[in-house]
């Protein structure tokens, strides 16, 4: 009976020691043993199990040592571990530490770059006050400088066709109106004494010229009045070198001098013209508000909001030698008309309703304009050198 609780305890302790992640030979010789014991004597059986006891403690203390082994060196690699472990903490905090004197020297230069910064910047404050201050200084000196006096026309006479010439911008203008009463060929231009003559040659469609009212006194200050006829005859009205100017090129003119609202004045001369009167506004009551006005009447003007008028000239600068004067014009509708109010000069263009054109300045207002009316009408001739 002892000899089967042996065995059966040989077998335990082999299943044991393979749960116990023994080697799996001690489980087959366990297993071998006690099959091996079945048949045998009680001596041989002591005999046998003593052996196997002998190797099984042998096998044991084999694995034991073994553990102790790998114990050991489980132990000594965590313990390598923590100390790898240990060392990168100890990195860590002395990376932690250069990363916060870092930090701490970028707050430094932020904090010097903030206040270059701000120094820069009231360097140019400064800099920007004492430019504008020698900006402001050098306006003040600008005004104490004497004005350039503006540069005066040249006017010469050309001597082919006898009349006064002026540049103007890149164009040459003659200076006074055209007198001429031949054609470019020789022909003779006819010329209209009588209102009846002038309205003949108009519905005719002939050239003709006249003198303001059939005075030649007006020719010479004047120069004649021709109808369209004229300027557009084929045998030339202008002379030798000269011609009609185009639309285009009166505008050319007025461009060079500021536009329609500024030649004007440029253009005229400085005396010849008439003057023309204003209405001067009352000074009691100029400031007055409607309601004030409906309930109060003014003993200065009695309510008209006038006081009188002021007188102005018609006159310009001629600052650019054209000296236009009003030498006004004709028609057979109303004869003669607008002398020193007006001046008229025909340009060869026409409208798009095929009138021809002209420009016009007048004593009240200092721009020049341009205009259309009947071929029939007499004005005054400006030519435009080739």
């Amino acid at each position: 009976m002892f000899i089967y609780i042996l065995t059966f305890a040989v077998i335990g302790l082999s299943v044991f020691l393979y749960i116990s992640d023994m080697k799996t030979t001690l489980l087959f010789l366990s297993f071998f043993l006690s099959v091996n014991l079945f048949g045998q004597s009680k001596k041989r059986q002591i005999e046998m199990l003593i052996v196997s006891k002998d190797s099984i403690q042998s096998l044991l203390d084999k694995e034991r040592e073994a553990h102790s082994t790998s114990n050991k060196n489980f132990i000594n690699q965590i313990l390598e571990f923590n100390n790898q472990i240990s060392s990168l903490i100890l990195k860590s905090g002395t990376q932690k530490s250069r990363i916060t004197n870092l930090e701490s020297q970028l707050k430094d230069k932020e904090q010097e770059n903030l206040t270059q910064k701000n120094t820069i910047d009231n360097l140019n404050s400064q800099l920007k006050n004492k430019t504008d201050s020698l900006l402001i200084l050098e306006e003040e000196l600008l005004n104490y400088r004497p004005k350039p006096k503006p540069k005066k026309p040249e006017i010469v006479e050309d001597i082919k066709s006898g009349f006064k010439t002026v540049k103007i911008g890149g164009q040459v203008w003659m200076a006074e109106n055209l007198n001429v009463s031949t054609f470019r060929n020789g022909d003779p231009i006819p010329q209209a004494r009588t209102k009846e003559e002038w309205e003949k040659a108009g519905e005719n469609k002939q050239a003709a010229w006249c003198y303001y009212d059939n005075n030649p006194a007006n020719g010479k200050k004047y120069g004649k009045l021709y109808n369209h006829y004229a300027t557009s005859d084929p045998r030339g009205l202008a002379p030798n070198g000269w011609h009609i100017p185009t639309d285009s090129e009166w505008k050319t003119l007025l461009n060079h001098l500021g536009g329609f609202v500024d030649a004007g004045k440029k253009m005229k001369s400085k005396s010849g013209w008439d003057t023309w009167k204003s209405h001067i506004t009352c000074s009691n009551c100029k400031n007055w508000n409607a309601e004030y006005r409906s309930k109060t009447a003014c003993h200065v003007c009695k309510d008209t909001r006038v006081n009188g008028k002021k007188t102005h000239s018609g006159n310009g600068t001629n600052s650019s030698g054209f000296s236009a004067l009003p030498g006004g014009n004709t028609d057979f509708y109303y004869g003669y008309d607008y002398i020193v109010n007006y001046g008229y000069w025909w340009s060869s263009s026409y409208d798009s309703r095929g009138r021809p054109e002209y420009f016009i300045l007048s004593y009240d207002y200092d721009f020049c304009e341009d205009r259309s009316t009947r071929a029939s009408v007499g004005t005054s001739v400006r030519c435009v050198k080739d």
